[in-house]
């Protein structure tokens, strides 16, 4: 065959092939490209995710979360991604294995609304054709790493439990700013603060808050800190407590010592509030509130301390050893030396201007009691808003002597009339200071012997001014036998009109004299049965005191003046004051002056006895009468 026909014949075996030669309508397709007939064309299936459970649950702490487990029909190569409201938390391998790119933490979760439930959506491909499925991964906690808690409870008082605190544990030092753990205490100061377990070595500070009972506020210098804080029974945050913190040292039995409190009593961890009619609990509380007045007085008097100056001053001189060991925070020497160390330098105060600070400040601390009444929430009201700027005026030089003299002798006159004192009438708790006690018993019915001293024959003296107390002490033989009485009368007898009653001052059933205006400037004791009992004895009214009238001649020894120093470096001092004589002892001596009795002059040897203090002496009484007398003076005893 030629060239032609070779070409006309391949031609026409073309023509007939697209014509479908033979059959009749032609071969099939189908739209996945699958068929039959001639050739060849494709067909895909898309891949599918197969995984048993969409709901995954892993434990913190760890990376894994799940794997995308798909198939494909075809065989095709697969593709995994992940997407959705937390998928930024995961990352996804080439094989399917989707994993947290941080491990989770069960106690700080991540997720968009923070309940340790993820939500991703996990997509499959072949490269052409996709499937997905959303999942959700539960991060369950993991409990070897659970943090656990603790409580510190306790209370937080000063002039009594303090309502709306901030207790916390202090990070930076005399202050609850930036601290971690805080808590707010309740009416009653109690407070339970909760810290991680482990939390060692903390200090947990109180501050601020308000007193309820006065509305009193406290703002952040009122702060006060307990070292040593447990978490096995309550403890007590308050001034007294602070103590050995505010000082960097001392202990608890050395601070009981130095303040007189009783050692039973457990400063870390007794409310002094719980048992105010237990003298043990009611002294601490009274400490408390005095601690908490004199710190505020040292705050404000001087132009830079902070907490911790003032805190530190007050603490070091409360640990110091006292003369005599003299422990009440009123004591005049322990004023004294606490401005003297603290202010003194920085103020260069004048010895005037230091005695009326102590004076004044010791006679405020003197009166300070405690009672169910609330009384220390007044007292401490008064201290630190009145009290206070009296003090800061003897500083700046615009107090008065008559302000300051009132404030050290009349204190309870000075609260009621100069502060806003609102906690009703006030108890005099040095009213004994007013007592002069006379023994009182006879030799028969022939007289009565008075501090041994025979009232018949004797011209015996008895000197009182307004104000004064006497009261006499008689055995039982004088109540039953020889009733006492007085009258205006000398030598009286019952039928006798002079006889004096209440309205003089006289209480016949207790044998006390309250001198007043009313009493008369002469009284003459009788017994009411026998005539002549008391016929050279007599109760004088003075103002003043001479000393001439005083025997001096008998009472030469060292004796004991129960009063208030009324001048000098120890002005304010009350209390029991010794060693003190009637006469000069020569040598190097100083006089004194008690305000209880104006005239009489005092006389004191250098480095020996005690200004004001709580207890008596040894020594003998120094009483205002004509005679002194040994215990055989008044003859043989009654019946």
């Amino acid at each position: 065959m030629n060239t032609l026909n070779r070409v006309y014949f391949i031609f026409g075996l073309f023509i007939i092939t697209a014509c479908g030669g033979g059959g009749g309508g032609g071969g099939s397709s189908s739209d996945s490209g699958s068929g039959s007939g001639y050739g060849t064309s494709s067909s895909n299936t898309p891949p599918t995710i197969t995984n048993s459970s969409l709901n995954v649950s892993v434990a913190e702490n760890q990376t894994s979360a799940f794997t995308i487990v798909a198939s494909d029909a075809n065989g095709d190569t697969l593709t995994y991604s992940i997407s959705g409201t937390d998928a930024s938390f995961f990352q996804v391998s080439t094989s399917g294995v989707v994993t947290f790119i941080t491990a989770p933490d069960f106690e700080n979760p991540s997720d968009a609304d923070a309940n340790n439930i993820y939500l991703v959506t996990a997509t499959v491909s072949d490269g052409m054709e996709t499937d997905s499925e959303n999942f959700t991964v539960t991060v369950t906690n993991d409990t070897s790493d659970d943090i656990t808690t603790e409580a510190y409870d306790g209370v937080y008082i000063s002039s009594g439990p303090i309502q709306g605190a901030t207790v916390c544990v202090e990070v930076t030092r005399h202050t609850c700013t930036g601290a971690q753990y805080t808590t707010t205490t309740a009416q009653d100061g109690t407070f339970s603060l909760t810290v991680d377990s482990g939390t060692t070595d903390i200090v947990i500070r109180g501050e601020g808050g308000f007193d309820p009972v006065t509305n009193l506020q406290f703002d952040d210098v009122y702060t006060f800190a307990l070292g040593q804080p447990v978490t096995d029974q309550n403890f007590v945050v308050s001034p007294l407590s602070s103590m050995p913190y505010a000082r960097e040292t001392g202990t608890y039995e050395q601070l009981k010592s130095r303040l007189g409190i009783d050692s039973s009593f457990m400063i870390r961890f007794d409310n002094p509030y719980s048992n105010l009619d237990s003298a043990i609990y009611n002294k601490a509380a009274v400490v408390n509130a005095q601690l908490m007045v004199l710190y505020k007085i040292l705050i404000d008097l001087h132009p830079t301390f902070t907490v911790g100056n003032g805190q530190y001053y007050l603490a070091t001189d409360v640990f110091k050893e006292r003369s005599e060991n003299e422990t009440s925070l009123g004591d005049t020497a322990f004023i004294k030396d606490l401005y003297t160390n603290s202010i003194q330098d920085t103020l260069s105060l004048s010895s005037q201007q230091l005695i009326d600070l102590s004076a004044g400040t010791s006679a405020y601390m003197q009166k300070m009691y405690a009672n169910s009444s609330n009384s220390l929430s007044h007292f401490t009201k008064a201290g630190v808003e009145e009290l206070v700027q009296l003090m800061k005026s003897v500083v700046d030089g615009t107090s008065t002597s008559a302000e300051i003299d009132k404030l050290t002798f009349n204190t309870i006159d000075w609260i009621n009339e100069n502060t806003s004192w609102a906690g009703g009438t006030i108890t005099d708790n040095e009213s004994s200071l007013k007592t002069t006690n006379y023994s009182l018993s006879n030799n028969g019915n022939s007289n009565y012997v008075v501090d041994n001293v025979n009232a018949s024959t004797t011209e015996f003296i008895i000197y009182v001014k307004e104000g004064d107390v006497i009261q006499f002490d008689a055995t039982s033989s004088v109540t039953s036998s020889h009733p006492f009485k007085m009258s205006t009368v000398q030598n009286a007898t019952s039928s006798d009109a002079g006889k004096i009653g209440t309205n003089e001052g006289w209480n016949e059933n207790t044998l006390t004299l309250t001198v007043g205006a009313n009493t008369p400037d002469t009284i003459y004791p009788y017994c009411d049965f026998h005539s002549g009992m008391y016929t050279n004895g007599k109760i004088v009214k003075v103002t003043s005191y001479d000393m001439s009238q005083i025997d001096v001649t008998n009472a030469s020894s060292a004796l004991q003046v129960k009063g208030t120093v009324s001048s000098g470096p120890f002005k304010g001092a009350s209390g029991y004051t010794y060693k003190v004589y009637l006469t000069s002892q020569g040598g190097s001596e100083h006089t004194h002056e008690f305000y209880e009795y104006p005239g009489l002059t005092f006389y004191m040897t250098a480095d020996q006895g005690y200004h004001g203090a709580m207890s008596s002496s040894d020594d003998s009484m120094f009483k205002p009468k004509s005679h002194y007398a040994s215990s055989d003076d008044g003859g043989s005893s009654g019946y």
